[in-house]
Order: structure tokens, then sequence, then C-alpha cells
């Protein structure tokens, strides 16, 4: 019994818990759904707001919207992953609970991002990618948000493995999305990369009308300028212009001063050294080679020795061999540093995998045991429940039951009741056929008598015979005074109270409870030894005296 009652308080505190979370949990979504709409514009602010929240106190639904939320604005906010199981379990989580949903392909598009980041080349990254594309396609009416990055990554994707021909195709479904959201960094975005794919395949003639359309866009903020010039560079460079290229690279490094993110300047200064050495002005590919150097922030950038590299070049073409040999040197050791580099990174990267390996196996016992402990808690609301649904339930049929045994009762009652009443009027009306019929019997008999015996040969028994009539008459016309009954009676024959009783004589009470009767005129006026006409005018009289009392005539007579 009282294990019993230990898990009835238990089931209460689960069900109470249970609505409690819920309710919290609706409003944690409509939060998540908020900052949702607004990741796009403000990645950076979003991404405070979600450290504000433990994603270990949220339900597994609400903590799958956390984590996509979290994956994206990480991925905008230029974080270095180094693992993609975060975004799987998500991927998971939608594939189980909400396969057809548009935050599964999200999932899935960024399940291919991440790899993409992390440097994967293989199908790993292809396949979700395509599993989402799948899915967006039998949408009705899909997001044109998610379809614009989605395709975008496929494009991309197609783009750096030399696909250009599906990579044209996954860009210009990338352009139709953009167009729908009416999106102008999306819709410039796009363009540019269907410019960079033309290009990759010498199509010289669709990159100048691709460039021709990116022109338009130059206006539009002084990144969109940037990347511009940067397109015109290198397609004068590709059409053998060297003097347009170099303006517009020119034409960068002062654009780059006004631009809100850090921009590789040193990169910039290398390009603007090529682009002298190309045209042969070696003096001023030195100097802007040397600044490049100068100006290098990231010491531990891959791609450093290359500018070394150039340096080396250049001396070497000025026929100044010494500083050739000391350039080239250090761009091999910078070269050699960045293949070191690259293996203990990957190594690094593998320790991390499984270091986090580790950590998310205990964190997966440590959710088992949470749902282990969550579904006991859910059975025992769900006994607590039953039986709860099962004490409602007997105590509504108990209810239910005993109104119906009240109603029998009271029904019963007013049967008995009519039954009773029915009965004394019965008895009434018995008595008063057997009091009329014998003293009927009685004058008959009398009566036939005397005429056998003496009416013929007896002038004397005339007289007699005419004074038992007389006496009959006489009797008769008494006998409604004798008939009359005691005043519960007639209040329980005619439903009037005592005081109304008092309102009608003697002959007036037997009318009344002869109408209630239903008798016919005939059949009063022989119980009131009258005529009819002077039952007509009597009744006329009664029903007057009725309605000028109060009284409902309706009870009496029928109208």
């Amino acid at each position: 019994m009282r294990c019993f009652i230990y898990i009835a308080i238990a089931a209460a505190a689960a069900v109470l818990f249970i609505s409690c979370n819920e309710r919290e949990n609706g409003e944690i979504h409509k939060i998540l759904t908020q900052w949702d709409n607004l990741l796009e514009k403000n990645p950076n602010a979003i991404s405070d707001s979600l450290k504000t929240i433990d994603p270990q106190t949220l339900s597994r639904e609400n903590r799958a919207y956390y984590n996509l939320l979290k994956t994206i604005s990480d991925d905008k906010t230029y974080f270095e992953f180094t693992s993609d199981s975060l975004i799987t379990r998500v991927a998971d989580y939608y594939h189980l609970h909400e396969p057809y949903s548009n935050n599964y392909i999200r999932a899935l598009t960024y399940k291919g991002i991440v790899r993409t980041r992390m440097g994967i080349t293989d199908s790993t990254v292809y396949e979700p990618l395509k599993k989402a594309d799948h899915i967006f396609h039998t949408y009705k009416n899909p997001d044109p948000a998610t379809g614009y990055i989605l395709h975008y990554f496929l494009g991309n994707t197609h783009y750096y493995n030399g696909n250009f021909e599906l990579a044209e195709k996954y860009f210009q479904e990338t352009l139709y999305n953009a167009k729908l959201k009416n999106d102008s960094l999306h819709i410039f975005d796009t363009y540019l990369a269907i410019y960079w794919n033309e290009m990759a395949q010498s199509d010289f003639d669709a990159g100048k009308r691709y460039l021709d359309t990116l022109t338009n866009f130059a206006s539009m903020s002084s990144e969109a300028n940037y990347f511009v010039l940067n397109a015109k560079s290198v397609f004068h460079e590709s059409m053998g212009n060297y003097t347009d290229a170099l303006e517009c690279v020119k034409k960068q490094l002062e654009v780059s001063k006004k631009l809100k993110e850090n921009i590789d300047i040193s990169s910039l200064y290398y390009i603007v050294s090529d682009r002298y050495k190309n045209l042969n002005y070696l003096d001023s590919a030195m100097l802007y080679g040397q600044i490049a150097i100068e100006n290098i922030v990231d010491e531990a950038n891959k791609g450093n020795y290359l500018l070394y590299e150039n340096v080396a070049n250049i001396a070497e073409k000025q026929q100044n061999y010494l500083l050739a040999n000391t350039y080239r040197q250090k761009a091999f050791d910078l070269y050699e540093k960045s293949v070191k580099d690259r293996l203990n990174t990957q190594v690094m990267e593998l320790e991390k995998k499984y270091d986090l390996s580790e950590a998310e196996n205990i964190a997966l016992r440590s959710q088992q045991n949470t749902l282990i402990i969550a579904i006991i808690a859910l059975l025992l609301a769900m006994l607590a429940t039953i039986l709860i649904m099962l004490n409602v339930k007997n105590r509504r049929e108990a209810k239910i039951k005993l109104m119906r045994l009240e109603h029998e009762a009271e029904t019963q009652a007013i049967k008995t009741k009519l039954l009773e009443e029915e009965a004394n009027k019965r008895d009434w009306l018995i008595q008063l056929y057997g009091y009329i019929s014998n003293r009927l019997t009685s004058l008959q008999e009398n009566f036939n008598t005397l005429s056998q015996r003496y009416v013929s040969s007896h002038p004397k028994i005339y007289e007699n015979m005419h004074n038992i009539l007389h006496t009959a008459e006489s009797d008769l016309r008494e006998m409604p005074k004798n008939l009359i009954p005691d005043e519960n009676t007639f209040s329980l024959y005619t439903n009037l109270s005592m005081e109304a009783a008092e309102l009608f004589n003697a002959n007036e009470k037997i009318m009344l409870m002869l109408l209630v009767c239903k008798a016919d005129n005939r059949q009063i006026s022989t119980f009131m030894n009258t005529s009819i006409e002077s039952i007509r005018a009597r009744k006329s009289q009664l029903k007057k005296k009725l309605t000028e009392n109060g009284i409902d005539a309706a009870h009496f007579f029928n109208f």
C-alpha cells in the first residue's frame, strides 16, 4: 500500500512536471523561432543570444532546433569546425521525427557545409546535400532561403570537383531561389559564382556577360565593388589586358580600406606585384612584393611561402641571385613548415575527434539515463492518469445510477399518487352509483309488488303507490346532500385548496366532482335529479364563478 502511495505521488509530480515543461518548452520554441528569423541578418547577435541557454535543459525537439541554429550561426560567424557530430545528431533527430520538414533539409545542408569547412572533399560532403535536394523538390512550396543555401553549396561542390555543367545547373537554381527571396545580396553572390564557373571553362564570352551584370551591383556596397573589381582584374588578365588588370587591383586596394571585414591585404599587394611583373615593371613588382611580405598578419598561413617565392622570382629576373636565393630558401622553409603543420594539424584533429567521441559517449550514456528516468516518470504519469480517469468514470456512473434510481422513485411515487387518486375517484363513483342503484331498485321492487297485487283491484293502492313514489322522489332530491365528500377528499379530487372549496355550496361541489369524472349532462342531470337544461344553466354559472375567483376552469370543462 505504501509503495502504491509513493507511485501515485511520483506520478502526480511527473504530470505536474510534464505540464510545466510543455509550457516552458513552448515558450522556448517561440524564442528560438524569433532568433531563427533574425539569424540571416544578425548572426553575431544570435550567436551571443544562444549562449544564454543551456541546451541540456531543453526538450529533445528544442535541443535539436537549438543545435541547428548554433551550427548555422557558427558558420556565419566563421567558426572553425573540427567535428560534424553536432549537426549529425541534429540531422538524425529530424530524420526520425520530422523527415519531411524544412529543418531536416537545413540540417542535411549544413551537414555537408560543415564537412566542407573541415576540408573534407569526398562523397560524404555531397551525399547529405543531394538527399536534401531530393526532399526539397518534393515540396509544393519550398522555402526559397533554404533552396538558396542548399543549391549554392551543391554548385560549389561540383565547381571544386571540376563538374562545371552540373555546377551551372545548381547555380541557376540558386539564382532562382535568390530572386524569389528578392535578396539582392544573394542574387549578387550567385551571379559571381556563375561568373567564376564560366571563367573556369574559359568561356570568356559568357564570363563577360555575367561580368557586365555584376557591374550593375558594384554600387550596392563597398564589399560588392571589391569583388566586382577582383572579377574584372582576373578577366582582363585572362584577356591579356595587364594594364587594365593592374588598375583594377589598385582600385581594390583603395576600396579595401572601406570594408567592414578584414581583408588579407598582403594578398592584394602580392597580386599588384604579380601584375607589375606581367608588365615587366620589375622595380615596382619588387616594391609591392616586399610590401606584401611586410603586411603578413597570419604567420601560420600556409600560402605565405608564395609571397617569398614571388620576390625570389622577381630578384632572379633582376639577376640579383643572392637576394633570390635568400627569399627562395625562406619560401622553402615556410613550405616545409606548412607541410609539417598540416600533418600535426591532422594528428591533432584525430585526437580531438577521439576526445569528442569519448565526450559524446559520456553524454550519450547520460542522455540514456535521463531517458530511462523520463520513461519511468511517463509510465507513472500514465498510470496515475488511468487511475484518475477510472475513478472519475466510476463516480460519474455511480452518480448517473443514483439519479436514475431517484427519478424512478419519483416516477413511481407519482404513479402511486395517481393510482390512489383514481382509486378514490372510482370508490366515490361506486358509492354514488351503488346508492342510486339501491334506491332505484328498492323503488322498483315496491312499485312492481304493488302493481301486481293491488293496483287493479284496490284503488287505495294507487294512493299508497303515489306516496311511495313521492317519498322516493324526495329522497332523490336530498341525495346530493348525502354525497358531499369531506374537505380532504374534495381538495384531493378537484385539486382545489381548502380556501377555494369554501367558495362553493353542496350542489356546486357535487357538480365539480362529477365534472372531474368527465360526466356528461345527461349523467349529471340523473345524479342531480334535474333536467338537462337546468344542468346547462348551472354549468354556465359555475364556470363564471370559477373564472371570477381566478380558478382554472379548464380543469373541469373541456373547451
